[in-house]
């Protein structure tokens, strides 16, 4: 279950973009707070070790693609993790606790991102199903949109990275560090990914922006990170039905 706003992207407003390295062919580095002498790649590193010290973190992701937006909000922790997808009408709400994925959803949340079939997907419509380990590709999906750090894997820029100018998020002075969509690049689909991370200890990521676009298709995306190290407490449904007991022919 792969965030769909990963890899779709949106500029954020108000960022100063400039440069903040070396204008000649050397790597450029950061001249700023605890990143300065680092490397964009270096930037990034820092950011994810931030990241895995302060353990859990709160998130929002919004995509825009022509007139449709999908919201993506969720709590993520190193093994555990709760996110909530909304797009039109359909909705759907992963929780991840004690190696055990639960999904629910309205019918359309559950055809569209589990591939059930419309009868199926209205039967199990509002029922919180079980999915396991012995369940295979689709319970490792869920696990990897939900915990900490495949999410911010799942959103880091690729390729040849640069360095942006200073921006202030959430209070914080920021510097970016910007390159190709996250993942694997895919034929005919161009843009650009930039995280956002503060340039003093700790020196977490507080946002992600982007922009894809494939022929005459364009779509923005927008992030933010907030409630770094609040303790989740999260727990199982009481009531479940088991994946494997659930027709998806």
């Amino acid at each position: 279950m792969r965030k769909t706003v990963v890899g779709v992207a949106v500029t954020l407003v108000g960022l100063t973009v400039g440069a903040c390295g070396s204008s000649s062919t050397a790597t450029p580095t950061a001249h700023v707070g605890d990143l300065a002498g680092k490397t964009p790649a270096q930037v990034l590193s820092a950011a994810v070790a931030a990241a895995r010290a302060q353990r859990t973190a709160h998130y929002v992701m919004t995509a825009h693609n022509g007139g449709q937006t999908q919201t993506i909000s969720g709590d993520a922790g190193p093994s555990e993790g709760q996110q909530t997808v909304k797009q039109g009408t359909q909705q759907i709400k992963v929780v991840y606790v004690a190696s055990v994925a639960y999904v629910q959803g309205n019918a359309g949340g559950l055809s569209s991102v589990m591939g059930l079939k419309a009868a199926t997907a209205n039967t199990f419509a509002g029922k919180w199903i079980a999915i396991h380990k012995t369940d295979g590709g689709l319970y490792s999906s869920i696990a990897q949109s939900v915990t900490l750090v495949s999410t911010l894997t799942q959103l880091e820029p690729s390729g040849n990275l640069t360095l942006t100018g200073l921006a202030t998020v959430a209070g914080r002075q920021v510097i970016g560090v910007r390159g190709g969509l996250p993942g694997q690049a895919q034929s005919g689909v161009t843009g650009s990914a930039t995280y956002f991370i503060a340039t003093t200890h700790p020196t977490l990521p507080l946002r992600f922006s982007g922009q894809v676009k494939s022929g005459t298709q364009s779509a923005l995306d927008d992030g933010s990170f907030s409630k770094w190290g609040v303790p989740l407490h999260l727990s199982a449904p009481t009531t479940t039905v088991p994946f494997s007991s659930i027709p998806t022919s």
